[in-house]
Formats: structure tokens, sequence, C-alpha cells
């Protein structure tokens, strides 16, 4: 009767401690990132380093992204932000070590958190800046077929030299 006990308290504890262990239990191998713009509706595209994409939404939404890309590989994405009349914007959001993975893992996960699991699932990084935020600024385009006045040198004549005289033009 009284190994039954310790064999079932030994197995409750091993169940709380797995419960809250490592990073890969607590906060999963994906997070949802929430991507705003100004102004709202924005066309969104996130996609891999790579260039492949993984979604095109509109702005305000929340996108589910996987922590990691490999065993020791954070995720890394682009975030473009497109709108008929602004100028486009591109931010990077990429995963640093999270809390969960150290403080865990040195508490309750151990080597095999650090080494084995949490590289494994990419659940010891976390992914930043979250939220996204974009500001578009709008874009403003001089009128057709004009030039500033200082970019083009003035046709035919004499151009005023350096010491007040003038010099002829450049040959052609």
């Amino acid at each position: 009767m009284r190994r039954t006990w310790l064999v079932g308290g030994v197995v409750a504890a091993l169940a709380i401690l797995g419960g809250i262990g490592c990073a890969s239990i607590v906060k999963g191998t994906r997070q949802s990132v929430s991507i705003q713009s100004t102004p709202p509706g924005c066309r969104v595209t996130v996609s891999e380093m790579s260039g492949a994409v993984i979604t095109t939404q509109q702005t305000p939404c929340t996108v589910s992204l996987a922590r990691g890309r490999g065993f020791f590989s954070a995720g890394d994405y682009r975030v473009r932000f497109e709108m008929q009349g602004y100028a486009p914007a591109e931010i990077k959001v990429s995963g640093s070590l999270g809390g969960w993975y150290v403080i865990g893992n040195f508490f309750i996960g151990g080597l095999i958190g650090w080494v084995i699991i949490d590289p494994l699932t990419g659940a010891m990084w976390t992914l930043g800046p979250d939220p996204v935020n974009a500001n578009l600024a709008p874009m403003t385009s001089p009128p057709p077929n004009s030039m500033p006045p200082s970019s083009s040198p003035p046709t035919g004549g004499m151009l005023p030299g350096a010491f007040g005289g003038t010099t002829p033009p450049p040959p052609r």
C-alpha cells in the first residue's frame, strides 16, 4: 500500500512538472502575431525570408507563425504592407530566445529541454516585434514630364564661369 502511494505521488509530480517545464509545452511551437497598420485595410503579405509566401490578408489581422525553422534556428519572416496611394513598408519579424526556454529548462526541463526538445520544436524562440505595426506614408509624385529647374543645364549659349566669365557648354 505504501509503495502504491509513492508511485502515485511520483507520477503526479512528474505530470505537474512536465506540464510547466519546457517551452515546448508552455508556449508551443507556433505564435499568434498581431499585424496592424495606419491606415487600416492595407494588404499585408507575410513570407519566409526565402520568399515563400505564407499568407496575404488585410490589416488588422492575426497570423500563426512557426517559432523556429529548424534545429537551433529561429523563425524569420518579412511582413510587407501595401496600399494604393501609399509607399509600401516592410518589417522583419524574427525570433529571440524566450524566457521559458532559459528559466523553465533551468529549473525543470534540464539538459534534454535545452539541447533537444525546445531547439527541435522551435519553442525556444519568441517572435518579435509583436504586435507588428506599420505607418504607411502617403505617396507624393511630381507632375508628369516635369524636372526640377536645377537638374538640367540651360540649352545653348554660354554657362557662367567660376570667375564671373563664361565658359562654352560641354560637348554633346
